[in-house]
């Protein structure tokens, strides 16, 4: 077993710099994990900076100014650009989350209508929640209804309505509790919130400013003796975080401001909190849409009943997700997208566990990272010298 771990151990780390890079790697790792409470603002701003890069080189290709002037440009803009955003945007996120909350709160009690106080003055035909748990029950009692004896004699209609809300009012005060203790705490945590508010911008600006004197400095201080390893790694590594950083920002923006136009011109209450949830759902592939699907159909079901406007609601959010992932998706991430559906659920539930949101949101280009490092690390057997020195001895 020993002599087994040694050949491995010099067909893989015998390669200068190899047993450094991995070190490193390992070291991060490490860092991230217990640290990220203190390194958060750092992946934030890095995050940013991958993303305004792009401007910030535009403008001193075309303005032929220096790279601290079109940075200072471009964050003007952006900051610019978020007030604008905050301003028009968030107050009606909150409103509307608080007004959305509350419903699940009534749900969960059991009232006889559960539904906004937009909706309840309305022309629209509005669905309770007790007249939802008596179609559902009707449909269970016609299906039972088909079985043979003595099954339909077996089960009562009050029994099937009594299971049914008590199934749903559960369901609801877990979700109400959910929400109340994890989404709310981290949307309204005023102290994280104003510490990224003014530290976030500061570190963007230094990072686009200082971008070649940083990667200079990092590329000195990780391997000062052997860079050769981390020079074949980091263009590929560099490329990928950078193309999927700025891709799913612009993914999420794009898929926020179609869902929410959709949602507000067919009168879908919530439609601003609905459009923006589905946006954020884009971060965790497969599982956001679904999870984001239940409130979008329970509350146009609410609001429309079964009604024509229910099946175009549902309709345009359909060819919404499937236009997203057809077509804007493999647009955005090309590169990206060499991993399977298992490889990526994989990564979401290992770093998302590890790491909460910021490793959802980082699951594919980690994924991507740990697959290009596995099949581009060097070996000792694959170099030419090594192996004719091999037979030699």
């Amino acid at each position: 077993m020993i002599e087994l771990f040694k050949n491995w151990y010099r067909r893989h780390f015998s390669v200068p710099g190899a047993p450094e890079f991995a070190c490193v790697l390992i070291s991060i790792f490490i860092i991230i994990y217990f640290f990220m409470w203190l390194v958060g603002p750092l992946v934030v701003a890095l995050c940013l900076a991958y993303c305004l890069d792009g401007a910030v080189c535009f403008f001193m290709r075309h303005l032929h100014v220096g790279r601290r002037l079109s940075a200072s440009i471009v964050m003007c803009l952006f900051i610019g650009a978020a007030l604008l955003a905050l301003i028009l945007v968030v107050p009606q996120i909150i409103n509307q989350g608080i007004s959305f909350y509350n419903i699940i709160l009534s749900m969960g009690a059991d009232v006889s209508q559960a539904i906004s106080a937009e909706a309840a003055h309305s022309d629209e035909f509005v669905m309770s929640v007790k007249d939802i748990d008596l179609l559902i029950t009707q449909h269970i009692m016609n299906f039972v209804s088909t079985l043979p004896d003595p099954i339909p004699s077996m089960v009562a209609e009050n029994t099937v309505l009594s299971a049914l809300t008590s199934i749903r009012s559960q369901l609801m005060k877990a979700t109400a509790v959910l929400m109340r203790t994890q989404l709310v705490p981290s949307v309204f945590n005023a102290f994280s919130w104003l510490i990224y508010l003014i530290i976030v911008p500061i570190f963007t600006f230094l990072m686009l400013a200082n971008k070649y004197a940083l990667q200079k400095r990092v590329l000195t201080y990780i391997l000062p003796n052997r860079q050769n390893i981390i020079k074949e790694f980091w263009p590929s590594i560099n490329s990928q975080i950078a193309g999927y950083i700025r891709g799913k920002i612009v993914h999420i923006i794009v898929i926020a401001i179609a869902n929410t136009l959709a949602f507000k011109i067919m009168g879908l209450n919530y439609g601003t909190l609905l459009g923006v949830g589905v946006g954020l759902s884009v971060v965790v592939p497969y599982v956001g849409a679904v999870l984001i699907g239940v409130p979008v159909i329970l509350v146009a079901l609410l609001q429309f009943g079964f009604s024509m406007t229910l099946a175009w609601v549902l309709g345009v959010y359909v060819i919404i997700q499937l236009l997203d992932s057809n077509v804007l998706t493999p647009m955005l991430f090309s590169k990206a997208l060499n991993l399977d559906a298992f490889s990526i659920l994989a990564a979401i539930l290992i770093f998302g566990g590890l790491w909460g949101f910021w490793g959802v949101f980082f699951a594919i280009p980690l994924a991507t990272l740990i697959k290009t490092i596995i099949s581009r690390w060097p070996s000792a057997d694959a170099d030419p010298q090594r192996l004719l020195l091999k037979a030699k001895d």
